[in-house]
């Protein structure tokens, strides 16, 4: 692991990035070349991109002394899982005009198109902006996209729940002005960037990639124990939500090539309060969802002394926080979310 001293490569190029700019627009007017360079292709993830190749042309076009055959996924996100019938049908038409013809779901409440050719992506862009939709911290070190049931018509509670992870995912969502300057012609601050533009996040942003969810009980429909951090709706004899039980430090993920990282389930904290939550989401981030919550994401690579290390932060953490309330539901029913939700007129 690389100390603080010593960057990675990957945070050497965030911080010289000029706020995730790099060389990207010089990059898409190359027209010699259907790919980006390497050091774009790492930020071009931030804005929500993946450089890709065919594979199945690789071997034919090394023959012929050709490049390969480069194109883009692209990655929209939905906070909160919710997509309207008029957006999935301009996605439709995005993956059909420039992209090869397919949109895939993700298990995390996004939208996939591939083969999108370099020529073709601020087209595709401008499309997905004019529906409402953004691509920006869909993929990257940053918070990804924030799950949650998507049908808030089911009960208080999952309405309350809906608004919380729209909120979360406003709130984290990067706040660099490059996406609307490289993809829809915005234009630059004239005399420079100001002294802050990233808050949160600062100019390497995370070291890794981020993830949260917002859960209502009985469902664990969005997996709560296998996020960075999670939000479990508690309601109120009413119906309300009056705040969340908390889980941090879970991730299904590990690091190719280190036999030493591996999977983990989240813990629960506590219990916070709607109120508080407010609070943290009013300001830059709140001490316990910041950096510590990070850190406790990275502890998570190593076993042994760095299991100790974890057992430390979570208590460390649990000290911002009442304790967890009772999760049971016996009341209210299950009911079946892969469906069409028919909203009632008003």
């Amino acid at each position: 692991m690389n100390s603080a001293k010593d960057p990675s490569r990957v945070e050497r190029i965030k911080e010289a990035s000029a706020y995730l700019r790099g060389t990207l627009e010089e990059g898409l007017r190359a027209e010699v070349t259907g790919a980006i360079s390497e050091d774009d292709a790492q930020l071009v993830k931030f804005h929500g991109m993946y450089l890709q190749d065919d594979r199945d042309l690789r071997g034919e076009r090394a023959k012929k002394k050709m490049e390969k055959a480069f194109a883009f996924m692209i990655r929209v996100r939905f906070p909160g899982g919710i997509c309207t019938p008029v957006q999935w049908h301009t996605l439709a038409g995005i993956a059909r005009d420039y992209g090869n013809g397919t949109v895939r779901l993700t298990t995390r409440q996004s939208v996939q198109l591939h083969g999108v050719i370099k020529s073709n992506l601020k087209s595709a862009l401008a499309a997905i902006d004019g529906a409402l939709l953004a691509t920006i911290a869909a993929c990257g070190d940053v918070n990804r996209n924030v799950m949650c049931n998507p049908n808030p018509f089911q009960s208080r509670a999952h309405a309350a729940a809906l608004k919380t992870a729209r909120a979360i995912s406003e709130h984290l969502t990067p706040r660099t002005p490059a996406y609307r300057e490289i993809w829809l012609d915005g234009e630059r601050i004239a005399g420079g960037e100001p002294d802050v533009v990233e808050p949160i996040y600062g100019k390497t942003y995370l070291p890794r990639k981020f993830k949260i969810a917002v859960a209502v009980p009985p469902s664990n429909d969005v997996d709560v124990y296998a996020h960075d951090l999670s939000f479990i709706a508690i309601a109120d004899k009413r119906g309300d939500v009056a705040g969340f039980n908390v889980m941090v430090g879970g991730g299904m993920g590990m690091t190719h090539g280190e036999p030493d990282t591996y999977p983990r389930t989240g813990d629960l904290l506590g219990f916070c309060r709607v109120e508080r939550l407010r609070q943290h989401l009013g300001k830059r981030l709140a001490p316990p969802l910041r950096g510590q919550v990070v850190e406790l994401r990275g502890a998570r690579g190593v076993r042994g002394v760095e299991e100790l290390r974890e057992r430390r932060e979570l208590e460390r953490l649990a000290q911002h926080f009442r304790g967890p309330r009772d999760m049971r539901d016996r009341q209210r029913q299950v009911e079946v979310h892969i469906a069409v939700h028919m909203r009632e007129p008003t």
